[in-house]
């Protein structure tokens, strides 16, 4: 562990250099000793040598030290401070007069004023380091408890409607029994396709038994119900032309937005409607098109949808990212758009 701290991060040359450079300052040195350019560089290698390299890489030990538990935070980084002080002018520095030189009049007595005076202020420097990247942490544990607690949110959100649309409208269910028991005389053969279509519908708005939220395929599949049921022959969905959705993606998609937003435009009863799938870089956008004929009485059944309901309920399933709006266009045409498994 300690060796992969050791490594150098892109920054840390500049850390190096800026705290030697600081140490340098705060000591006194050059303000108080003027310097020629010579002496200057050499005063400034040797702090960051000796100060700036091992207080940075021992903060970066320190760190991990912290993060996994091993140590109390005011041990490691009490001991970052200490170890660099210490280590720099009784071990580092000794280690550097042969390359950089010794000035002359430099004592033992000069190396316990360095010291005091530096662990003063590396004291004061790793402190408000420690207090910065503490703050940090505590903002990066907020955000996430904030992303947890959307993430249940959304959840919650879909777990509920799942539990809607898994309550059968029953209106709509005495409708098509009361349609089916009519044709069933005239036209049997046609009543058992359309109670086949009804079965298909309610087999797949009912949720499984772990889904947290329903899918493109399910979706699809109740809608494939629904426009079977209302057809002419109960087979086919001639006024609902799903175009490369025989095989949808099972990717996770908010219930009750796409049957509530489909349907009062079936219910119309002569409009014709694509609905195509065009997908994203994580994302997926689901476009729904009037093809005709009646443009007049197409944008007034157009105008019955309760977009703003279910962009609602879009949203409250994929967060704010998640769209679905009517374009108003001569034949209406509406863009649901939603975030996707990457």
């Amino acid at each position: 562990m300690a060796l992969n701290d050791l490594r150098l991060r892109a920054g840390d040359p500049g850390w190096m250099l800026l705290v030697g450079a600081a140490t340098l300052v705060a000591n006194g040195t050059p303000l108080n000793n003027p310097m020629a350019g010579t002496d200057l560089v050499s005063a400034l290698a040797y702090n960051v040598l000796q100060f700036g390299v091992p207080a940075v890489l021992g903060l970066r030990v320190a760190d991990s030290l912290v993060d996994s538990g091993r140590l109390p935070a005011w041990l490691a980084y009490a001991a970052v401070v200490a170890m660099s002080v210490v280590g720099g002018i009784w071990v580092i520095a000794p280690l550097l007069y042969p390359l950089l030189g010794k000035a002359d009049w430099w004592t033992w007595e000069n190396d316990f004023a360095l010291a005091s005076t530096t662990l003063i202020w590396h004291s004061l420097g790793v402190a408000v380091y420690v207090q910065l990247r503490f703050l940090r942490r505590a903002e990066g544990r907020l955000v996430g408890l904030q992303d947890a607690a959307a993430r249940r949110e959304r959840q919650l959100a879909a777990t509920q409607l799942l539990a809607l649309q898994a309550r059968v409208d029953p209106a709509l269910l005495s409708e098509r029994l009361a349609a089916i028991d009519a044709e069933l005389p005239r036209q049997p053969q046609r009543a058992q396709a359309r109670l086949t279509a009804l079965i298909e519908l309610l087999r797949a708005l009912q949720p499984h038994v772990e889904a947290d939220v329903s899918t493109l395929a399910r979706e699809i599949a109740a809608l494939r119900g629904y426009a079977k049921l209302v057809s002419a022959d109960a087979r086919h969905t001639e006024r609902l032309h799903l175009a490369g959705l025989d095989e949808p993606p099972d990717w996770p998609l908010a219930p009750m937005v796409l049957l509530p937003l489909v349907r009062p435009l079936l219910d119309e009863g002569t409009t014709l409607w694509s609905l195509s799938l065009h997908a994203g870089a994580g994302a997926a956008e689901l476009r729904l098109q009037a093809l005709g004929p009646d443009a007049e009485r197409t944008r007034r059944a157009a105008g019955q949808v309760p977009v703003a309901e279910l962009a609602q309920r879009l949203r409250a399933v994929h967060g704010q990212q998640a769209t679905l709006a009517l374009v108003a266009e001569e034949l209406p045409v509406f863009r649901m758009t939603w975030p996707t498994p990457t």
